[in-house]
This record gives C-alpha cells, structure tokens and sequence, in this order.
C-alpha cells in the first residue's frame, strides 16, 4: 500500500482532467469516429464486465467493475502506451522488474482502498451519507455539466462526455460520496479548519518542517524591461537597500516598525510576487533560494536583516513568526489555508495512511488473478459499437 494517503481530490481526476482538455462543445459520435475510438484499447476494459459486476470488497464495502475499469483504463493509460500494433503486453517484465500488469493491479487496487477506507472510517465514526450528501453530489454533476458543456448541457451530455475518461455518471457519483464523507469526517475530527487540533500538534508541526515566515523588499537586478543593471546601477541598488535598513533600525517600537516595513515595501519593492503575496511568504527548507532561507535563518522573529544578495537582487528581510493562526496560502474558493489546517491535514493523512495499511480487501473468486490482455482486449463490436447498440 503508498504510504502517503492521497487527498481526495475527486475532480482532479475527473472534471478537473475534462475542463483542461475538453471543448465547451457537445461532441457527436458518428461511426467514423466511433471507429477511431476504438483504437483506444483502455477503454475496452470497460465493457470486459457488466458495470455492476461485483468485483471485491474492502472492509465490507463493495467494489463494482465500473469502478475497478475506470482506474484500470486510467491508470493503465498514465503507465503504458500501445505498441505499433495497438497492443501491450501486461506479462511481460523487463529485467528484474516485476510484470508491468502486476505494477497495475497493485496501483489500481491502492486507488480503490484509499476511497473505499473513507465509506469504512466514517461507518465507524457514525457519519452517514444523508440528504445533504446527496444534494452535495448532485451540486457536483450540475456544476460539471455547466463546466464542460455549458448552461445548454444535459446529464446525459455529461454521461457521453465522461466516455473519453472511461468514467460513467455512477462512479463519478460514488466520487462525490467519498468526497462529502471525507469532508464530513474531517471536520468530526479535526474541525473544518483543523481547529479542534491541539497547540502540541501545531508545535510539533511546525518544529518538524521546519516553517518561517518573511516579508521583503526587493530591489532587483533587472530593469522593467528584464535586462541585467549594469554595476553603477547594482550600487545605487545596494545604496537603497542600506538606507531602508538604517531607517528601519532607528525605530524602536516594533509595531511601528513593521508599518514602516509595509510602507517602503509597497513603494519600493520589486518582487512580482508582492501583488500574491503581501503578507509574506511562509515556507520550509529548501524552497526559497539559499541566501534568502541563511538570511532569514540568520534572524530573529521582527528583526530586519543587513541587504541579502541573491541572484535576484538585493533583499531587506524582515522575519515574522509562525503561529497555528499563519495563513501559508489559499484554497482554490478563496479561503484561507492556516498552518493549523495544513497540520489538520497531515494529521488525518497519517490516520487514514494507517487504516489503509490494514484494509481487508477480499476479491470475487478470479478478479485477483486477471489477465489483463484479455480484458484489455477489443471486444466483439468494439466498445463504443456496444456501448450505442451497434452491431
């Protein structure tokens, strides 16, 4: 099993992949290109089985072959690509490596815990899938559909559309289940921003990666136009740079101080990331240039640094501290992501990591053993010849 509990990102891997790829168009299948799709052997292992085949269970749960299907095309599709003749072998290993079909099923079957142990974890916490699950999952397809289709689409539109992604609107349901049930159960124990989460957890969190925080003013290397100052210019820059730390350093009250940061700052700082990022930026080891992470290293908490040369610029650097409360980044609604929820997040992380190393995954008699040439094998008609009633 990955140690790394993957987080639930359910339209990642489904409409997320739509939008990016897709047109707002509505397609239409005719039997030229019907035709042509048939060339994707992935998707033939959707029709290996009848959708609601019964395929495993994981801790009682059950697994259908539309769900088993889907990850197998799609995962099978991230891992492998057709020869010249549109086949793969899934038996054959390179070497010492192990059967690139076995490499598959142990992916596929890690997708399916991960989900799966969710449905487990909220049963055992009392959390049920209620009316307002299904109004979320509902909110979900109508969103997708007006996404990808626009306001003129349909479910069934959808349904045509999911094809290409070898989903059908019963698994990209189960999807949002296990997404309203992730959530509803992250909330019972964490809260929804990680606020049930104790100070010890937040310190031990942020003594692990190691965070600090920092504003900076910038006064670069570059003119507007991305061409490199030529020395007299880099001085006058450093000159710049002194004379904001002297000023700095002449105030005594700290609160005033930061102001004065903020002030110069905003006037003179050249940091395009300074319209995203006024607050500051919060970061670990090894994720900002060297000369900036020794400078701020070099700091105590509101003590305003000598000019830090990097290859940017010259930096004046004012560290901030960290707390539960610091806000790193945004969530894609807008919302703000705190130190405290990210530690929330790890923190479930590592409960589910556990529940999915001791998952109990029992299989219908011959789905654990697979020859996936033969599911990944053209069926008679082909899939989408099937799929429309075509013979």
């Amino acid at each position: 099993m990955k140690k790394l509990f993957a987080a639930l990102l359910v339209l990642t891997l489904a409409l997320g992949m739509l939008t990016a790829c897709g047109s707002t168009e509505i397609r239409s299948y005719t039997e030229d290109n019907a035709a042509a799709e048939e060339a994707d052997l992935f998707a033939n292992a959707l029709t290996a089985y009848a959708p609601d085949t019964k395929v495993a269970e994981v801790n009682g749960f059950a697994v259908y072959w539309n769900e088993y299907a889907y990850w197998l095309a799609y995962i099978g599709s991230q891992i492998a690509a057709p020869d010249e003749d549109g086949k793969i072998d899934w038996n054959a290993a390179e070497g010492s490596e192990e059967p690139l079909g076995e490499t598959l099923r142990t992916a596929v079957q890690d997708s399916i815990v991960q989900y799966h142990i969710i449905e487990s974890m909220a049963a055992d916490a009392g959390i049920e899938f209620d009316e307002a699950g299904t109004k979320y999952v509902e909110d979900i397809i109508q969103n997708a559909i007006v996404s990808v289709l626009g306001e003129e689409g349909t479910e069934e539109d959808l349904a045509s559309y999911l094809q290409d992604y070898y989903l059908d609107m019963d698994v990209l349901r189960y999807q949002g289940r296990i997404e309203y049930l992730y959530t509803k159960l992250f909330e019972a124990k964490f809260g929804a921003h990680g606020e049930k989460l104790g100070d010890k957890e937040i310190e031990a969190y942020l003594a692990e990666n190691d965070l600090m925080k920092a504003k900076h003013i910038l006064y670069s290397f570059t003119d507007d136009e991305g061409n490199e100052l030529d020395d007299a210019a880099k001085a006058a820059q450093l000159e710049k740079a002194q004379a904001a730390v002297k000023q700095l350093r002449a105030i005594g009250d700290t609160d005033k101080m930061v102001e004065k940061f903020d002030e110069i700052m905003n006037a003179e700082s050249q940091d395009p990331g300074l319209a995203y990022y006024p607050d500051g930026y919060v970061f670990g080891t090894g994720e900002m240039m060297q000369e900036f992470e020794d400078g701020v290293l070099a700091l105590k908490d509101y003590e305003v640094s000598d000019p830090v040369e990097t290859s940017a610029g010259y930096h004046v650097i004012l560290r901030l501290p960290v707390t539960g409360d610091t806000v790193v980044t945004m969530d894609s609604d807008g919302s703000d992501i705190t130190v405290r929820y990210q530690a929330a997040m790890q923190a479930f992380n590592e409960l589910a990591n556990a529940e999915v190393e001791n998952a109990e995954v029992q299989w219908e008699q011959g789905f654990d053993t697979l020859d996936l040439n033969k599911v990944f094998a053209s069926s008679e008609g082909g899939f989408f010849s099937k799929l429309f009633g075509k013979k």
